[in-house]
C-alpha cells in the first residue's frame, strides 16, 4: 500500500514544489470562496492577479514569491483547478437549489 510520503515524492521532487502547490491550492480556495459568496468579478480579478504574479508578468518583491516563481507550474495548475472546481460547485449548487421545488410544511408537519 502506498504511503503519503511515497505518493508526494513521486509527484513533487523538491520541497519548494510542494509548497508552491500548497500555496496554489490555498489561493484557489480563496478565489472560490469569494466567488461562492457573490464576489464574481473580484474573484476573477484575484485569480488573474495570482496567476500573473506567479508567472512574473506583474512585478512583485522577489523575496515573497521566490517559492512560487521558482516553480509556477505547480502553483498555477492547482490555483486554476481549485478555483474552477469551486466555481462549478457554486453553479451546480445554484442549479440544484433552483430546480428543487419548495414544499411548505405547516406546524403539524403536513404539506400545505
Amino acid at each position: 500500500m502506498a504511503r503519503v510520503e511515497t505518493v508526494l515524492s513521486s509527484i513533487f521532487s523538491t520541497i519548494p514544489e510542494l509548497h508552491s502547490g500548497q500555496l496554489g491550492l490555498l489561493a484557489g480556495l480563496l478565489v472560490g470562496l469569494c466567488y461562492w459568496h457573490g464576489y464574481r468579478r473580484e474573484s476573477l480579478g484575484v485569480l488573474a492577479a495570482c496567476y500573473f504574479l506567479a508567472l512574473g508578468i506583474v512585478p512583485a518583491s522577489a523575496r515573497g514569491l521566490a517559492v512560487v516563481q521558482a516553480k509556477p507550474w505547480y502553483f498555477c495548475s492547482l490555483l486554476l483547478a481549485t478555483a474552477v472546481v469551486a466555481m462549478l460547485g457554486r453553479a451546480l449548487w445554484t442549479r440544484a437549489s433552483v430546480s428543487a421545488p419548495a414544499v411548505a410544511v405547516d406546524a403539524d408537519g403536513r404539506e400545505v
